[in-house]
């Protein structure tokens, strides 16, 4: 079924749909989470490199948002290296390609990841739940699925509820919490050097990239041109002081001796602060908000990466049965569906967890960011017949500063990481290049325009 516009989605987004998507998506378990690992890291010095890392995603968002408007389809993130890499159109299917499918990986991952959390901070609120955790995980993904193939209306509503419980619980958190902070905690301000430093950086730039939903729905929204940028930039400041403040109330309450291996306040910093506080109602709220925040990011997750394959199934890279939207709610189920199942599959083997972990932080996330930032170079000295309502300040300077943020996130990757990671890319690239020996006229775009 498509629209008036031609498009096969319903443009029903305004600009509040879209900054509640971003930060339901980035409000999720990271935040009750990484603060611990970044605190044993570099003590309240963590406090900066988050707000550091927020400012670094910041460019990367201002380019996607130039990309996003230069080619505003379903799947955008997909479709920047098709349009944007050369004249080649091997090379550029190919980037496409790799582009969607690390991107869906990183969110199939962190989807999977968040359905795992879910049963620990449940079983505050309702004690059953530690012993059926595989039941609960299963029943979270398919709770989340469902929502997604009822439509993009289904899924937005149920977000925009989702991250109001989140945020007003966090708030009242930071309110209660302020009378207990101690100054004396917050020294050292530093414990570590430097190359922790940046490590912190990089653990606290993985809570940041759920953003990346608005160009991938952008068929969706309703005034492209003024709601993308702007959803981007104040979803990602909104959430850079939000951590900022959450991390600073953190380290003001729980003491530095508090941060080391084997302390549960590494894992479960934020219900570390609120036992110390001796506010018990407020302990049930967090896990509250905890449960919230973590379902709110495996909708978005759903949501961006159906979107995804989708681009693909449109321009020859995946089959085109990946470009099928139902008649009646016009969501790329098939794309949705074999999200979920994939998902519940490896949320069955919860001894794997680091091991998903880090191959989400690399392949589903350094990877497909490193190919637009060379999308963006693309489309500003190769793609000069496209001119899109957007320019974002700086050019090719913030294309540095993007890079420069990919090499803090790759700092430090352990041998475990690459190795997973590249195994990860080997088979992605093998599948590809297997359908293309064997139909190499297969792989041919769909939607996307000639070249001058």
């Amino acid at each position: 079924m498509t629209g008036a516009s031609g498009s096969d989605f319903e443009d029903s987004l305004g600009l509040l749909d879209c900054i509640v998507l971003s930060l339901g998506g980035m409000a999720g378990a990271a935040i009750f989470i990484f603060p611990g690992t970044t605190g044993q890291l570099v003590g309240s010095a963590s406090i900066g490199a988050w707000f550091l890392a927020g400012v670094l995603m910041l460019a990367l968002g201002l380019c996607y948002a130039e990309l996003t408007l230069a080619f505003p389809q379903a799947g955008s993130v997909a479709v920047f290296p098709f349009e944007t890499l050369g004249p080649h159109p091997q090379v550029r299917a190919f980037a496409s390609y790799l582009e969607g499918m690390g991107y869906t990986i990183g969110w199939i991952l962190a989807i999977t990841i968040s359905a795992l959390s879910i049963p620990d901070y449940l079983a505050v609120i309702l004690p059953a739940a530690a012993g059926n955790a595989g039941v609960v995980a299963l029943g979270a993904i398919g709770l989340a699925t469902l929502s997604n193939l009822l439509g993009v209306g289904v899924t937005s509503r149920a977000n925009l509820l989702l991250t109001g419980v989140v945020l007003t619980i966090l708030l009242l958190f930071l309110g209660v919490g302020t009378s207990h902070v101690q100054l004396g905690h917050y020294e050292p301000l530093a414990v570590s050097g430097p190359m922790k430093f940046f490590a912190a950086v990089q653990v606290a730039l993985t809570s940041y990239g759920a953003w990346t939903v608005i160009p991938s729905v952008v068929e969706e929204i309703e005034t492209p041109s003024r709601t993308v940028p702007r959803a981007i930039v104040v979803s990602l400041v909104v959430t850079t002081l939000l951590y900022t403040a959450l991390v600073a109330l953190v380290h003001g309450v729980v003491p530095l001796s508090r941060f080391t291996a084997g302390d549960v306040a590494i894992t479960a910093p934020l219900r570390v602060a609120t036992e110390l506080m001796g506010v018990a109602w407020l302990r049930s709220l967090l896990a509250l908000s905890a449960i919230s925040a973590i379902f709110t990011t495996m909708l978005v997750g759903i949501l961006s990466a159906g979107r995804v394959l989708y681009a693909l199934g449109e321009n020859g890279t995946l089959p085109s049965v990946f470009s099928t939207t139902s008649a009646r709610f016009r969501v790329p189920w098939v794309g949705i569906l074999g999200i979920g199942c994939v998902a519940a599959v490896l949320a069955s083997v919860p001894s794997y967890f680091y091991q998903l972990l880090v191959v989400g932080a690399v392949v589903g996330t350094g990877v497909p960011y490193a190919i637009n930032i060379l999308s963006f170079l693309g489309l500003r000295y190769y793609r000069t017949d496209v001119s899109p309502d957007f320019r974002a300040p700086g050019g090719s300077a913030l294309a540095v500063v993007s890079f420069a943020v990919l090499g803090i996130a790759m700092l430090g990757l352990s041998s475990t990481a690459v190795v997973w990671s590249a195994g990860a890319l080997v088979v992605v690239s093998g599948y590809y290049g297997v359908r293309y020996a064997l139909n190499p006229d297969g792989i041919t775009p769909r939607r996307s325009e000639e070249f001058p």
